[in-house]
């Protein structure tokens, strides 16, 4: 049985649009929840520290050797409390791959042009060398979207993580779309 490999070019280039349209809508849900990159910091400053010694008219000091020994304590606890937030803050954003944050802007941007482009050259051009860069970007993207999926469920953001299975579904779809293009036209 053999399929019209016009119609499957068109097959896998819209599965590749609809992913990368999918992926947007992620990624802007995701930021307008806040549950991407939205730190706990808390205030650094040093704190008023209240002291229960007597005021020393002329000393310049408010409570005295007391009062030192409050205020000192009281910013030992606040930098403990600084490292715990900047700890806390890695933990939450700390979500990168090679040390680079896939959610980032440009990054995100890149992955929709890159997606969008070769929607475009597959359903232009069925050339092998299209069909077969066009698979290993889906491969490589559905790898990505597994991540995201997990991460998505670690986070409890159910709607993104059902998302983001759906861009996986439709980037390993349009994989085997093209691998079935590409056995026909004797690449495999």
């Amino acid at each position: 049985m053999t399929r019209d490999p016009g119609r499957m070019r068109a097959a896998m280039a819209t599965l590749l649009v609809a992913s990368a349209v999918l992926f947007g809508i992620g990624i802007l849900i995701e930021r307008g929840t806040g549950s991407a990159e939205s730190p706990h910091v808390e205030a650094t400053g040093p704190p008023v520290a209240a002291s229960t010694a007597p005021h020393v008219e002329g000393s310049g000091e408010t409570g005295g050797e007391a009062g030192s020994t409050l205020t000192a304590e009281a910013s030992a606890t606040n930098a403990e409390a600084s490292e715990s937030a900047g700890a806390h803050t890695e933990a939450v954003s700390g979500e990168s791959i090679l040390g680079i944050d896939p959610e980032a802007p440009p990054l995100v941007a890149v992955a929709i042009i890159v997606s969008l482009l070769a929607a475009f050259l597959v359903w232009r051009d069925g050339r092998r060398v299209i069909i077969t860069a066009a698979i290993v970007v889906a491969v490589g993207f559905a790898a990505l979207d597994l991540l995201e999926v997990s991460h998505q469920l670690r986070e409890g953001t159910a709607l993104v993580a059902v998302i983001a299975l759906l861009v996986t579904a439709g980037h390993l779809l349009a994989a085997a779309f093209g691998v079935t293009i590409a056995r026909q036209s004797g690449v495999v």
